[in-house]
């Protein structure tokens, strides 16, 4: 007959490996992220009759290797521009983020030497639900140091879409977007 004290014991330990079990397996999903250093976001329109420039250098890009999948997050209080109206309005924004998660469409993203990839790039933004298609290119850099690739990607899209709010300009409704990012080596 087993004690109280042993069906204790086994219960515990019973726990534990269910909890290790748990903690391994998010582990081993979570080798396959990789967060990459901040990268640049131009995004270029015209205010009146001239080039109107928003440019932030704190994007933030999770990248899931395998899968060629992404989360992009850049946080709208993070945008500068030569204008200081438009600057001081978007300041206010400090909690307000745009998040932009999709798929490249190629099989994987490859540390290794390779040629340039040409791709598209499709996912859904966060300020309004809807889905975007660009164009994107991944350059090897070096299979040595710290730096893989250099990834790039263009969209073009409405103003409305970036939900930043700037009333009062007379900005054109179509907007492009470069970014720009270096990934890591593994």
């Amino acid at each position: 007959m087993i004690s109280n004290k042993s069906k204790y014991v086994i219960l515990l330990l019973k726990h534990i490996f269910i909890i290790l079990t748990f903690f391994s397996l998010n582990f081993s999903y979570a080798q396959d992220v990789y967060r990459t250093q901040n990268g640049n976001i131009l995004i270029t329109t015209i205010l009146s009759d001239s080039i109107f420039k928003l440019s932030s250098k704190e994007v933030i890009i999770l990248l899931n290797n395998n899968q060629a999948t992404f989360n992009m997050t850049i946080y709208k209080s993070t945008f500068v521009t030569d204008n200081k109206i438009v600057n001081d309005e978007i300041a206010l924004l400090k909690l307000d983020e745009i998040v932009f998660s999709g798929e490249l469409d190629i099989d994987n993203i490859d540390n290794q030497d390779h040629t340039p990839l040409d791709f598209i790039v499709t996912g859904i933004i966060s300020t309004n639900n809807k889905t975007l298609i660009g164009k994107g290119r991944l350059e090897h850099i070096s299979s040595e140091g710290n730096i893989s690739c250099l990834l790039s990607l263009k969209f073009n899209l409405s103003i409305d879409d970036l939900g930043l709010n700037l009333e009062g300009l007379d900005l054109s409704d179509e907007v492009q977007i470069d970014v720009v990012q270096v990934l890591l080596n593994n």
